[in-house]
């Protein structure tokens, strides 16, 4: 298994990579609308996406933040609901989950 230092690197560069997608939407969404109104519906249809997109990203960093917790509290790969061992594999595939597999799909 990858060690939890490596593993904070990966949290910590992808919540870098992700504020600066989050800043770069808040920018777009921050610029005027075009004066043409063809223009404008393709614009406010962009902004709805953008929308999405940043509110996606802002829940991946708190994930990820809560995941940097867990590792200083030392319950890192430790499911949140039924406390057994989350699987290696899937802390591979998503270092911040809190759940193991059978747990995230009661969660669903």
């Amino acid at each position: 298994m990858n060690s939890q230092k490596e593993l904070r690197t990966q949290l910590i560069e992808r919540r870098t990579e992700l504020e600066k997608r989050l800043e770069a939407i808040k920018v777009d969404l921050g610029k005027p609308l075009d004066h043409d109104f063809a223009e404008q519906a393709v614009e406010l249809e962009n902004g709805e996406v953008l929308d999405v997109l940043g509110a996606e990203a802002e829940s991946e960093i708190q994930q990820i933040n809560h995941a940097l917790i867990r590792m200083d509290e030392g319950l890192f790969g430790e499911c949140q609901a039924c406390g057994e061992p989350i699987a290696e594999a899937r802390l591979k595939v998503r270092p911040f989950t809190s759940f193991c597999v059978k747990c995230a799909e009661t969660q669903e």
